[in-house]
């Protein structure tokens, strides 16, 4: 711990008020950002099933209009994975603007890292800074083999020109889609969530 001026005794009066005093902000990030890592492995594992969930990780702003809107888009242009009647889809909104807020950044990079370790997202809408850092994760399919499209590093599609997204509000500057790839021994819904998740990409970037 650094040290500002003349440390009183541990656990005294005037130690407490030291502390507070110099290390207030930092306790209270620390305590924002423990409560931002529960909540989030909480909200994962109570998720309901849904046909296809997308994380959008970006830090360009995403209206409410836009987040009903694409999610709209989702629930029409995919099947009932789920086979519960009704084709359903959830949309995880990570808002990285950094607006110079230090603890902002912290909670926001922590809630990325959990919710990247623990997503059932079939498709990721990102930006080029955590599309770099996807790929540390070998966790995406290679574009090649879903679609026709020019790629960025293999395994992204840039989304510029995306109309569909431009349509509901979305700001596609520097957005760009990959697809999770799935390893051996899935069950047919996990499969067909996958093809969900497909199928919606290429739907995104003219492809369907």
């Amino acid at each position: 711990m650094e040290v500002y001026g003349e440390k009183p005794k541990r656990f005294t009066k005037e130690w407490w008020e030291y502390f507070w005093d110099y290390y207030k902000w930092h306790t209270i990030g620390g305590i924002v950002v423990l409560i931002l890592v529960v909540s989030t492995i909480v909200e994962c594992a109570n998720r309901k099933n849904y046909d296809l969930q997308i994380d959008y990780i970006s830090e360009k702003g995403l209206s409410l209009q836009a987040q009903d809107g694409l999610v709209a888009l989702m629930e029409k242009n995919i099947d009932d994975a789920t086979q519960n009647g009704k084709t359903e889809a959830f949309l995880t909104y990570l808002d990285m603007n950094k607006n110079n807020d230090p603890q902002y950044v912290q909670a926001m990079t922590t809630k990325y890292a959990v919710e990247v370790g623990n997503t059932d997202a079939f498709v990721f809408l990102v930006s080029k800074d955590y599309a770099d850092q996807l790929l540390e994760g070998e966790m995406l399919l290679e574009t090649k083999e879903w679609c026709d499209a020019e790629p960025y590093m293999d395994y992204f599609v840039n989304l510029s020109d995306s109309k569909a997204l431009k349509d509901i509000g979305v700001n596609t500057e520097d957005l760009y889609v990959c697809v999770l790839k799935l390893g051996d021994g899935n069950s047919e819904e996990k499969l067909l969530k996958q093809k969900n998740g497909i199928n919606f990409a290429k739907f995104l970037i003219g492809e369907r």
